[in-house]
């Protein structure tokens, strides 16, 4: 996975749904490939701008994020996370 990830809160197990608490950061021009994972998940962006796209049932979707907007989705749907422009994408991922 693309980027510099530092979990600060990990209550998971391998295959096992948990709380995960984690700051991220993309730089330009990284793209978090496509996964995976059984927790839902919540990410807010505090700076950068972004693109998410995730697939269901074999549709892809993607929306851009910025400063202060937040992305979630469910358990298990394949995502990826692209930075836009020139500016590192920061922000915090809470995985339920």
């Amino acid at each position: 996975l693309a980027g510099k990830w530092r979990r600060l809160v990990d209550r998971s197990e391998p295959g096992k749904r948990g709380l995960i608490f984690a700051f991220g950061r993309l730089e330009p021009g990284e793209i978090a490939d496509w996964h995976e994972h059984p927790e839902d998940e919540v990410f807010f962006v505090f700076k950068g701008r972004g693109v998410v796209r995730w697939r269901i049932d074999g549709e892809e979707f993607e929306a851009e994020v910025e400063p202060g907007s937040a992305f979630f989705k469910v358990g298990s749907i394949p995502h990826q996370m692209a930075v836009i422009g020139e500016q590192a994408l920061i922000g915090v991922a809470c995985k339920v």
